[in-house]
């Protein structure tokens, strides 16, 4: 399947690799996104539009963000995802970016949750105020490594679609 995308000119997609979030993002139309993972991006990764070209969110893994990121899911939630009880589910959390890396900054307390499996994901907001909507990705001491990570990636080569993260 060829997508239109404003970032990436015109890809080929599998449409196995294709997610379909039924109430899609806040504040968001577009329900059917799949995931690129650019090189030179460290641990991000975009989450484009199908539908859209010029959709896209920068997000990344929880875990690379909060070691012992948890959430509670709702019996709704399952079962919108259609997880099953001891399932998978990766949560992902967008990104906004920024010059400086130490004000970049994830939204964990509204997680995107994906059902690697049947390739459903809907995004959650999180209540209690455990997590922040602008918790900092960086630490100073973090810095160095993350640099690294971006420049262990190879140059140039193409963006490609996540099987899984």
């Amino acid at each position: 399947m060829k997508i239109d995308t404003a970032r990436f000119d015109t890809l080929e997609i599998d449409e196995s690799k294709i997610i379909t979030m039924p109430e899609g993002m806040l504040g968001f139309a577009e329900k059917r996104f799949f995931i690129l993972t650019p090189p030179n991006l460290g641990p991000f990764c975009w989450l484009q539009s199908v539908d859209n070209p010029d959709l896209a969110f920068v997000v990344v893994d929880t875990k690379n963000c909060v070691a012992d990121y948890t959430l509670r899911l709702t019996a709704e939630e399952f079962e919108k995802l259609q997880l099953a009880e001891n399932g998978e589910a990766i949560f992902l959390a967008v990104v906004t970016m920024a010059s400086d890396p130490f004000a970049i900054t994830v939204n964990l307390q509204g997680p995107i949750v994906l059902n690697p499996e049947r390739m459903l994901a809907k995004q959650i907001v999180l209540e209690g105020g455990k997590y922040s909507t602008k918790h900092p990705f960086f630490k100073p001491d973090e810095t160095a490594a993350a640099q690294a990570g971006r420049d262990n990636r190879a140059a140039g080569a193409a963006p490609q679609v996540a099987g899984s993260l």
